[in-house]
């Protein structure tokens, strides 16, 4: 009897893989502005002489610039030095443009949040779709390509090995087994991988001169006597490593689309009945755009027809079916109208669009009666403005037009019943603190045209991508400063402000320092500018005389 040799079954396939942009700011730099690129660059933290350089490229290091460095001494080390600042929302901004053209490549991607430039991917089940993950890989280095970025591709099985074997890697590597994979991982260097993987500067120090350089080699430690002796960080670094604290994938997943359909019960064709029916779709679609923080830039309307008897009673496993003789010429089989309005920039005011859609129903030729109505909205995010706007409608239970002269009469009325100090007017004046920086006269004339929005006015909210515009915004101040909670130490869960539906505290600019009344009451301030996360501009103070912080005024 002949004896055959059978193979060993084939291991588990791969089943994640990480995308990683070195210098994910620098080369973001570089395609704002390539030829910049050609000489000593630097990604600072703000362009000011006591920036903090970030990211700096190879001929900037060659002229010992390196990141820490204040931008003042790395200008005067280099005269040819340029210099970009790269904010944390645009990385933000880029890294969500990245997942959106890597999801046709993966359903399921993570972007990092501690480290932008990061991706784990999920590659399982793409092998139906896909000759080989190899190819997969090159797919994904060339769509990073296409958005003008470079970055390794690392395919295995553990998430932190293929994130630090990513870390060293230029181009793409498929790793054969888990066994390849804890080789590689073994041969990666603690200093080229720097603060990335949590270890603090002396302590990965410590270990060099210990001769300890590779994972392969801190491995080789205890880890209860590592925790002991050098803290809680190697500890973890050292479980990571091994793949006992392992994180599951945890993928950004797109938001559903602002969507909703009603059946039209008898089917008509009357405008004003098929306009009440889409004011019902529009004012839930408008509520669910402003609770996600976006405002609605298109409305596309989905019109399906009614068909003939003989079209509804048609088999649907017929191969092709066939144009009834009562379908006007150019109508397509399904008996579907779809169309769309938009305005000139996004808004949430619901008589806007319905005034939109009056119009887009009143030029459309119906040939039958519609029978379903849709609206899609197609979303972006929302300013500020439009998001207190749309809170204070909502809070007075409707909308409100405002009529200047009907306010000037009641105005009027009102100083004529309660004397002329009943209604009082702010005039500017010079003085050293904000709140006394204005005066209260008596109010004569009419009251002034409000003005328009511009698209300028816009402010940032958490998922904005642009930065404050270079150019005077309206501060609207109390006329005494409100006290505020205290700032937490560490602010584990942010810093809530005096209203907990603005959210906790985003990001804050300052401080900038007003200090003197030595000669009658010492004043020392700290002013902030903070952003919320509903989007809110606030402007606040920290009083060192009193130890307390204050709400100024706010910012619109």
């Amino acid at each position: 009897m002949n004896s055959t040799e059978q193979s060993p079954l084939p291991g588990p396939a791969p089943g994640l893989a990480c995308a990683y942009l070195p210098h994910f700011a620098l080369q973001l730099l570089g395609r704002r502005d390539p030829a910049c690129l050609q000489h000593p660059a630097v990604v600072v933290s703000e362009d000011r002489p006591q920036g903090l350089v970030r990211e700096a490229n190879r001929l900037a290091q060659a002229a010992r610039i390196l990141p820490g460095m204040r931008y003042a001494a790395a200008l005067a080390l280099c005269a040819d030095l340029r210099a970009g600042v790269i904010e944390e929302e645009q990385e933000l901004a880029a890294a969500g443009e990245l997942v959106e053209r890597l999801r046709r490549l993966s359903p399921r991607i993570e972007p990092s949040s501690e480290e932008p430039g990061v991706f784990w991917l999920d590659t399982s089940g793409l092998s139906g779709l896909w000759p080989d993950l190899q190819r997969w890989a090159e797919a994904v280095r060339d769509e990073l390509a296409v958005a003008g970025l470079v970055g390794a591709v690392a395919i295995g099985w553990s998430r932190f090995a293929v994130y630090a074997i990513a870390r060293q890697l230029r181009g793409v590597l498929l790793l054969a087994d888990p066994q390849e994979e804890a080789q590689r991982l073994a041969q990666v260097r603690l200093a080229a991988l720097g603060a990335a993987l949590g270890l603090p500067p002396g302590l990965r120090d410590t270990l060099a001169l210990l001769g300890i350089h590779t994972l392969g080699q801190f491995l080789r430690l205890p880890p209860e006597d590592l925790r002991e002796r050098y803290g809680k960080p190697a500890w973890l670094l050292h479980c990571r490593a091994r793949d006992q604290l392992t994180e599951p994938l945890r993928p950004d997943l797109p938001a559903p689309p602002l969507q909703l359909h009603r059946d039209v019960e008898p089917p008509d064709d009357q405008r004003d009945r098929l306009l009440f029916i889409a004011k019902g779709l529009l004012v839930e679609l408008l509520k669910t755009a402003a609770a996600q923080h976006n405002s609605v830039a298109v409305l596309h309307l989905r019109l399906e027809l009614e068909r003939p008897w003989r079209n509804r009673q048609r088999d649907s496993s017929a191969p092709a079916p066939r144009r009834d003789s009562a379908t006007p010429p150019g109508l397509p089989d399904a008996q579907l109208i779809n169309t769309q309005v938009q305005t000139a920039e996004p808004s949430l005011y619901e008589p806007q669009w319905i005034d939109l859609l009056r119009l887009r129903l009143d030029a459309l030729v119906l040939p039958a009666r519609v029978e379903r109505l849709g609206l899609r909205a197609q979303v972006v995010p929302a300013t500020a403005h439009q998001l207190r706007l749309w809170q204070l409608l909502a809070e007075a239970g409707g909308l409100a037009r405002r009529d200047l002269l009907a306010a000037t009469e009641a105005l009027t009325k009102l100083g004529a019943a309660l004397g002329d100090h009943a209604v009082l007017r702010a005039e500017p004046r010079p003085a050293h603190l904000p709140e006394a920086r204005f005066r209260w006269l008596p109010w004569q004339g009419p009251l002034p045209a409000a003005r328009v929005p511009q698209p300028q006015d816009q402010l940032p909210t958490q998922h904005s991508a642009q930065l404050l515009p270079p150019r005077p915004l309206m501060r609207r101040w109390f006329s005494k400063p409100q006290p505020l909670p205290s700032r937490p130490k560490h602010e584990p869960d942010g810093w809530l402000l005096a209203d907990w539906r603005q959210g906790a505290v985003a990001k804050l600019w300052g401080p900038f320092k007003l200090s003197g009344g030595w000669w009658t009451r010492e004043v020392r301030r700290d002013y902030w500018y903070v952003l919320t996360e509903r989007g809110d501009l606030l402007w606040v103070f920290y009083d060192h005389v009193r130890k307390l912080w204050f709400l100024q005024g706010i910012v619109s």
